[in-house]
């Protein structure tokens, strides 16, 4: 466990593109590595990022044909359970908050929802054509 500089956070790194950090006695799921586009995709429960694509085309079908992949690999179990935003770290507290008050949908940010429950984490890199790349988190209840 690595001490962060916020008063009662620590982090499991567990995998250079998934963590886990415990803030005020909740776990959150941090996605890390590479600064790249992300999306929730709700249904799924799945968050996709770009490692290179000309579009978000081939997304989906990707997404629901990694479902039944084996190659999944398993990286964490936490607890989740509420209202989440998902931010680049990069950006002030203040910028964030402000743009969730302001907005239905923010730029800035990414609402995800989740029923309370333990979440495990895996992780799958799918190409679905040689010019198109996206990096998979998927949450599974269990």
């Amino acid at each position: 466990m690595v001490a962060l500089p916020v008063r009662g956070a620590s982090v499991d790194v567990i995998d250079e593109y998934v963590s886990a950090l415990r803030l005020a006695g909740r776990d959150i799921l941090t996605l890390g590595a590479e600064p790249l586009s992300v999306t929730w995709l709700a249904e799924p429960l799945t968050f996709a990022r770009w490692c290179y694509a000309d579009d978000d085309t081939g997304l989906l079908p990707a997404v629901h044909a990694a479902g039944s992949s084996g190659g999944w690999k398993d990286v964490l179990t936490l607890g989740l359970g509420g209202r989440y935003v998902l931010a680049d770290a990069a950006y002030e507290a203040d910028r964030i908050l402000g743009s969730l008050r302001h907005a239905q949908q923010p730029a800035e940010a990414l609402r995800v929802e989740l029923s309370p429950g333990r979440y495990r984490v895996q992780s799958l890199v799918v190409d679905p054509d040689p010019e198109t790349q996206f990096m998979l988190e998927r949450l599974l209840p269990e």
